[in-house]
């Protein structure tokens, strides 16, 4: 190791007194109807009466599996990879799988008073008993939710201190592409399709159980066996004298130095569920979501989603078809998502949306299109759906400028999206939104105006076709350089720059039909923080949680000094700095996650995008 290096302190495991395969499982029932449904708001998000819930027999299981996620029930039942590996689970002979959910405010303050721990929904067991807990960690605001949870189940925060007592604390979803800030609080990180690595997931839990393995060998085995599995335990982070993270070196030489992403061979092998759960209080969505194609093949240099979920693998339109059929049957809902990083894209579109036409048109069920490209086929897909009731029409414009659109590769041209907007007003569809980033590299004030004026021209389009001018609502967020993206290099701009420009776009709309929303900027610095952050983003993390941060995705209770106060408290007032642009050869904190394309790939697209901006 170069002198100028230093190893951080490794982990230990605690040893504990109870092997995996005892299991006391503590039924809550009594507790829960008794000391909590009576005094928090909205008892129905905990009652557990969803209609078509499994109630899988946990104490009965090979494998007992809460699945968790860290947001409250409402965001939580309506996240379709959480229903997906829930089906999964429950299918595997063995194996028996609950959920759990992160409480609202009001509950926590009860549930330590009356002693009650954080619960599994259905089967009103204690999360704590269960052989894993899952998280599915989709967005950077969600990780002091995690602790919280950790917290009210009454297991340790950190995964060192964790025995043979305590459930295998495992994480998946998009968080587990970039784990370094976590990766003191987890024990596995599944980066990639759960489908492909959760079954061996728990058939080595299982495995071990019969053979009364210790926590230690769990890990051990998981590390070595187990797709796609990244143990934190057997890695150590290590810095310069500078304080720069200069990379992870391995504990042992039998696990890998290189994690890869996981990666389903096939949709079509993975059937949607046929029924999803169905809530009986309000969800964010109340429809069925319906995956029809699983990457995206356009290469915008900037999202992360579009890089992991590569290669594309497209579900059969019988599948999709015969998936809805039986989807609303089972629920009752009357829209229909089909769900994609670009739907527009799915090869057989026409075809789809003209085989759900025909057999739901009468019943007037709605047909959304999220994530549409903005190319030659936006123009025809109003038309196709006009036969049923119109939902809102959403495109990701990205940018404003052809200039900036080459530079981030988003293959669109104004004369598409005029044509694409036109053809929607003309077909019935009212509303249209748009989303657009700012901050890009090399942006400039000609590129922010062009935003403002680019959704005048498709508001004043709908006077031609209906006499009135069209609502065009136009979604701002703040760039932030994602790992694993050709743009992971880019420096991101500081937050009085995106306060400008916020107040540029406000000022140009004044007395015009174009309505604007904007990310909160304080959110998307932290989320940059988050994203890019090494291991000791965890003591941010864990300080900020004590602190009092919760809930930091809802507007009501995110409290951004909480967490400026917690970057001084642990002296990582430096990470601010750190969102500038990272030269091409510095070790990354996720360059251990493997993926479908390689660091030189990304390499050279990022040079391909400052190649563009030279120039003009």
């Amino acid at each position: 190791m170069p002198a100028d290096v230093v190893a951080a302190a490794p982990q230990t495991t605690a040893p504990g007194n109870r092997t995996p395969c005892e299991k006391r499982m503590r039924d809550l029932t009594d507790i829960l109807s008794e000391q909590l449904l009576p005094y928090v708001r909205g008892p129905g998000q905990y009652a557990a009466c969803e209609v078509n819930a499994r109630y899988a027999d946990v104490e009965a299981a090979d494998v007992a599996v809460v699945l968790a996620f860290p947001d409250t029930y409402s965001l939580g039942i309506s996240h379709l990879g959480s229903q997906v590996l829930y089906h999964l689970l429950n299918d595997i002979p063995g194996v028996a799988c609950d959920r759990t959910y992160c409480p609202a405010l009001d509950a926590p303050a009860r549930m330590q008073e009356g002693a009650i721990p954080l619960f599994a929904w259905e089967s009103r067991r204690a999360v704590a008993d269960f052989d894993v807990l899952g998280f599915s960690l989709p967005y950077e605001l969600c990780v002091t939710n995690v602790l919280s949870m950790l917290d009210l189940a009454g297991l340790p925060l950190h995964a060192a201190d964790r025995t043979n007592d305590h459930p295998l604390v495992i994480a998946g979803d998009a968080l587990a592409d970039t784990p370094e800030p976590m990766a003191d609080f987890i024990d596995v990180f599944l980066p990639g399709d759960g489908e492909v690595t959760l079954p061996a997931l728990v058939a080595a839990v299982r495995a071990a159980k019969a053979a009364g393995s210790s926590r230690e060998q769990l890990l051990l085995a998981i590390a070595q066996t187990v797709p796609a599995a990244y143990v934190p335990r057997f890695y150590q982070p290590a810095y310069t004298s500078e304080g720069k993270f200069a990379g992870l070196t391995r504990l042992r030489d039998d696990v890998p130095a290189t994690i890869e992403r996981a990666h389903a061979p096939s949709l079509a092998a993975i059937p949607p569920a046929p029924a999803p759960l169905v809530p009986i209080c309000e969800a964010v969505h109340e429809r069925v979501i319906i995956e029809i194609m699983r990457g995206c093949p356009n290469g915008c240099r900037f999202c992360q989603a579009g890089t992991t979920r590569l290669p594309v693998r497209t579900r059969p339109i019988e599948q999709i078809v015969e998936a809805a059929r039986a989807a609303l049957a089972a629920t009752g809902y009357d829209e229909i998502s089909l769900l994609s990083l670009s739907t527009s894209d799915y090869p057989h579109l026409d075809e789809l949306i003209g085989r759900l036409n025909a057999e739901f048109a009468g019943r007037h069920v709605s047909i959304s299109l999220p994530s549409l490209r903005v190319g030659s086929q936006l123009r025809t897909l109003p038309a196709l759906t006009s036969g049923v009731r119109k939902g809102g029409l959403t495109i990701a414009a990205e940018a404003a400028t052809d200039r900036l659109r080459r530079a981030i590769r988003k293959d669109i041209t104004d004369a598409d999206m005029l044509a694409g907007v036109q053809a929607a007003y003309q077909a019935g569809w009212f509303r249209v939104k748009l989303y657009f980033m700012a901050g890009l590299p090399g942006e400039t004030d000609a590129d922010l105006d062009a935003i403002f004026h680019l959704c005048k021209t498709l508001s004043r389009a709908g006077r031609d076709i209906v006499g009135q001018a069209g609502a065009i609502s136009a979604s701002v967020s703040w760039f932030v350089p994602k790992p694993h993206t050709p743009m992971q290099w880019c420096g991101m701009r500081d937050a009085a720059y995106f306060w400008s420009v916020r107040d540029r776009l406000r000022d140009l709309a004044r007395r015009s039909a174009v309505q604007f929303k904007f990310h909160w900027i304080e959110r998307s610095v932290l989320e940059g923080i988050l994203c890019r952050g090494d291991r000791r983003v965890g003591r941010l993390i864990e300080t900020a949680w004590r602190n009092g941060a919760r809930l930091d995705s809802w507007d009501e209770h995110f409290n951004y000094s909480l967490w400026t106060d917690a970057l001084s408290q642990t002296g990582l007032s430096g990470q601010i700095d750190d969102l500038g642009e990272i030269p091409l050869d510095a070790p990354l904190p996720w360059s251990h996650i493997g993926g479908f394309r390689e660091t030189e790939f990304l390499a050279r697209e990022y040079q391909k995008m400052k190649d563009v901006l030279a120039e003009t």
